[in-house]
């Protein structure tokens, strides 16, 4: 298959479709059509098992966020390979990065995580950066003193590990509960991105985090 034609199939929408949410109301089940089954979480549910781990964990719940987000990336990542893989027809490792990352926004709005938006500006670098707007778990908890969006920051390092083979992480920035306009993240190796957690909790704007990470040295 060659890149024009995966261009065309690429426009007709892989999870736009209407019939990728399948619904069985007789089971009471929604699924994919390759039968991975999806489940519809409400507002006040996150919002309810996010304040029990709080009480439960304390300081410690970012940790465990973190952790989950991790392995939610694994799995949703390995998913996205594979579906898209047999929906285009070639191992999605060979496709442009422009697919991919169309791929990845239009999973991400029709999942109801949010509008993804991916910079591989400073990629040379070492790091990617991330733009979600109306993300789920900020919109859902309101204010707060610092980016609250630990489970997005491990489902992030996760998906850009298994693209990069190597064991990256991934730094939240900015987050619309602390009244930025979007919710930003860095994904890099670890060891780059462990001075700039100071940085974000002095309120340090995500473009300049970035410029400090790429022309200080390391």
């Amino acid at each position: 298959m060659n890149s024009a034609t995966s261009y065309v199939r690429l426009l007709n929408g892989y999870y736009s479709r209407g019939q990728y949410f399948q619904a069985d109301v007789e089971k009471g089940t929604i699924r994919t059509p390759t039968g991975t089954r999806i489940c519809a979480l409400t507002d006040d549910f996150l919002r309810g098992f996010r304040n029990a781990v709080h009480f439960e964990c304390g300081k410690a719940t970012d940790r465990i966020f973190k952790t989950c987000g991790k392995r939610w990336g694994t799995t949703f990542v390995e998913r996205f390979d594979r579906e898209l893989t047999e929906h285009f027809g070639v191992p999605l490792q060979d496709m442009s990065t422009g697919i991919v990352e169309n791929c990845l926004d239009e999973a991400f709005r029709y999942h109801g995580y949010g509008k993804l938006k991916v910079d591989l500006a400073n990629y040379a670098s070492g790091f990617v950066s991330l733009d979600v707007r109306d993300a789920v778990i900020p919109n859902v908890l309101g204010s707060s003193e610092k980016p609250c969006d630990a489970l997005f920051a491990g489902f992030f390092a996760s998906v850009f590990s298994y693209y990069a083979k190597t064991e990256l992480d991934c730094l939240q920035t900015e987050c619309t509960s602390r009244g930025n306009e979007t919710s930003k993240f860095i994904v890099g190796l670890s060891s780059r991105l462990k001075q700039a957690a100071a940085w974000v909790n002095d309120r340090i704007p995500h473009a300049a985090i970035l410029r400090r990470l790429t022309t200080e040295p390391s």
